[in-house]
């Protein structure tokens, strides 16, 4: 059997279409569902517990995180296999047998995960990445790996130049939708309460890798409207969040000089960015330099400070 986990945060009508697609397409495999709401205010719980009578609902009173929230579910499910998805996901036809297949008939795996995708995107170049190192993040915050996405080395954080067209081993899967042994997540504890949001996925897949090898699978989709709740928040906090997600990511698993060393990277990204925006402005794009000194005034400000302080955002 397999347990589907599901975290909610004032995204109702997300999670009744959620929940319509595991309806369509899961009735063929042995399942349970856990929705986990924390504190939503739109009446998510109530529109799940009429119209989704034999979903578990855990109902928080308040909001206590992605992280807590998946925790609380683990003790309640029974199901041999987990699969951690988001309320702003919905399954594709094949999409949960596809994966079944590829975790159950293969012990060496800890983790399998779909080409998660927009309506308009053949897959999300998150679906499968490395984890991260200072050279994937410099690349990230200077726009090489998109200036250059077919390049082996610019782009080595997206395993370019694969298209994700093909199933591979990855490094990292994204925790929107990922197939997990129940009794692995158990023993590594879940997921780790202490970490920040958007590194919740990424250190949970460190951490199921030295169990095992986790799969990318292009035959197995999800639909994905990214980012529901994040769209409440302004755009500087979500990258300062990025930011700092990042910094405490290489604390722990790569210690404090390499985490230092990032915030050098960062600071020197940042000063870059304020003269290219200079440039911009010179080349007669007023908005071009403005971004530019957006994306400046976030990195520099961040890199200053990023020893005192801990970026925060209203948990999701």
């Amino acid at each position: 059997m397999i347990s589907i986990v599901i975290v909610s945060f004032n995204t109702a009508r997300e999670l009744v279409a959620c929940l319509e697609s595991i309806e369509r397409c899961a009735a063929a495999i042995p399942h349970e569902i856990v929705v986990v709401d924390n504190g939503s205010a739109d009446g998510s719980v109530e529109a799940v517990r009429i119209r989704f009578p034999a979903v578990q609902v855990v109902a928080n009173d308040e909001n206590v995180g992605f992280s807590k929230a998946n925790n609380q579910a683990l003790p309640l499910v029974r199901g041999e296999y987990i699969l951690f998805l988001n309320p702003d996901s919905e399954l594709q036809p094949g999409t949960l047998e596809r994966m079944l297949a590829e975790l159950a008939g293969f012990p060496a795996r800890a983790a399998v995960g779909p080409r998660v995708r927009k309506p308009s995107e053949f897959t999300s170049r998150t679906s499968a990445r490395r984890l991260p190192t200072l050279w994937t993040e410099f690349c990230d915050a200077t726009w090489l790996d998109r200036l250059f996405p077919r390049s082996r080395i610019l782009a080595w954080k997206y395993y370019a130049p694969w298209d994700g067209a093909g199933d591979r081993d990855v490094e990292c899967l994204l925790g929107a939708a990922m197939l997990c042994r129940t009794d692995q997540v158990r023993a590594l504890g879940g997921f780790d309460e202490s970490v920040p949001l958007y590194l919740d996925d990424m250190d949970l897949c460190k951490r199921l890798g030295d169990l095992g090898r986790l799969r990318y699978v292009s035959g197995a989709t999800v639909l994905h409207h990214y980012s529901v709740s994040t769209k409440k928040h302004p755009s500087p906090l979500i990258k300062r969040l990025g930011l700092q997600a990042t910094y405490q990511y290489f604390v722990k698993h790569r210690g404090r000089a390499y985490a230092r060393a990032y915030v050098t990277v960062v600071a020197g990204v940042g000063v870059v960015a304020f003269v290219l925006g200079f440039v911009r402005l010179l080349g007669g794009s007023l908005r071009k330099a403005r971004r530019r000194w957006n994306e400046a005034r976030v990195f520099v400000d961040w890199a200053w400070r990023s020893k005192a302080v801990t970026y925060t955002l209203p948990r999701l």
